[in-house]
C-alpha cells in the first residue's frame, strides 16, 4: 500500500485499500464508522478510523514520497471471543497426552503440567489502553466545504426572512399613524412624542427578533432534519458535526451563541473563513461544526 491508502476492518474482514476520498464519501453516506478498526502504512496495530485520519494528517508533512509495500497487522482479537479464540498456526496444535504416572512413583505426587501457550496467555489477558495515542484529535472533514459566497448569500437571506416582517409591522404602523396626524390635528409636541415612541417600538422589536427569535430560528432548523437555515438550505449548504453527523438541539444553540463572539471584532471570526481551505468560522470552531455542500 502507498502512503494515505486505508484499510478498514468489517466483520472481522480486511476491505480496501480505500483513498481518504472515498473514506470521506464513505463516511458521508454512512457505510463507514469512524469508530471501525482501520490500518494504513506507518502504523503497528489496528486503531479507530477518527485516530488514522489523525495519524495521516500529522505525518503528511515528513513521509517520504514513495510506495512502499507493507503487510497489514495481525487481526485484532474480537472482544467477546479472547477467552475462547483458539490460536493459529502451530500453537493450533493440541499439546501431548501427558504419560501415565509410573507405579513406582507415590500417588501423592502431581504429574509435571505442559507449559502454557503463549498465544492463548496474550489472548487471556486484558489489553491495555495504548499510551501512544493523541490526547486530541482533530476533527475530519467529511464534505466538500461550502464557498463563502454560498455562504453570504444564505446570510442575506436567512435577515431577509427575520427582518422584513419586522419592517413591514413597523412601515404599516408609521403609515397608519401618517395618515392619522393631520385628521387629529396633532400638535407638532404629540406627533414628535409618537414619532420617538414608534421608533424605539422598532428597535425593541429588532432586538427581540435578533436575540430571541434568530436563536430558535437558526438552532431549531440546524439540528432538524434539513440540517440549515432557509438560507442554507437555498444556497445547497447544511451544518453538520465534526464527523458529519446532524446537530443536537444544545451543540446549535452554543452555535448560534458563538456568532456574537466572531461579530465582536468588526466580524473578524466571519472573515476567518477566507484565510483556511475548510472556510471555518470562530464559531464553527467553538462548536465543532462544518457548513458543507449538500
Amino acid at each position: 500500500m502507498a502512503f494515505g491508502d486505508i484499510v478498514l476492518l468489517k466483520d472481522k474482514t480486511p476491505l480496501g485499500p480505500f483513498t481518504r476520498t472515498q473514506i470521506q464519501e464513505g463516511l458521508s453516506r454512512g457505510e463507514f464508522s469512524a469508530r471501525d478498526l482501520a490500518h494504513t502504512p506507518g502504523l503497528r496495530d489496528w486503531l479507530p478510523l477518527l485516530e488514522v485520519l489523525h495519524h495521516l494528517d500529522s505525518e503528511v508533512v515528513h513521509w517520504p514520497r514513495t510506495h512502499e509495500k507493507r503487510a497489514l497487522p495481525p487481526l485484532p482479537y474480537a472482544p467477546r471471543e479472547t477467552a475462547e479464540a483458539a490460536p493459529v498456526g502451530p500453537a493450533a496444535q493440541a499439546p501431548p497426552a501427558l504419560p501415565p504416572p509410573s507405579p513406582g512413583k507415590s500417588k501423592g505426587i502431581a504429574p509435571a503440567l505442559p507449559p502454557r501457550l503463549p498465544q492463548l496467555e496474550k489472548a487471556a489477558r486484558p489489553s491495555a489502553p495504548s499510551a501512544s495515542l493523541p490526547p486530541s484529535l482533530p476533527l475530519i472533514e467529511v464534505g466538500e466545504p461550502g464557498a463563502m459566497r454560498a455562504r453570504i448569500l444564505a446570510w442575506a437571506i436567512d435577515w431577509a426572512v427575520l427582518f422584513l416582517p419586522v419592517l413591514a409591522v413597523f412601515g404599516f404602523a408609521y403609515l397608519v399613524w401618517a395618515i392619522k396626524g393631520p385628521i387629529e390635528h396633532r400638535d407638532p409636541e404629540t406627533a414628535r412624542q409618537e414619532q420617538a415612541l414608534l421608533w424605539r417600538n422598532l428597535r425593541n422589536l429588532v432586538a427581540l427578533v435578533a436575540i430571541g427569535f434568530a436563536w430558535l430560528y437558526a438552532a431549531g432548523l440546524e439540528c432538524s432534519r434539513w440540517q440549515g437555515t432557509i438560507g442554507k438550505q437555498v444556497m445547497g449548504l447544511k451544518v453538520t458535526d465534526a464527523v458529519g453527523q446532524r446537530l443536537g438541539f444544545l451543540q446549535a444553540s452554543g452555535r448560534h451563541a458563538a456568532k456574537y463572539l466572531s461579530a465582536l471584532p468588526v466580524f473578524l471570526g466571519f472573515m476567518a473563513a477566507l484565510f483556511n481551505a475548510r472556510r471555518l468560522t470562530w464559531h464553527d470552531r467553538l462548536a465543532g461544526t462544518r457548513v458543507v455542500k449538500r
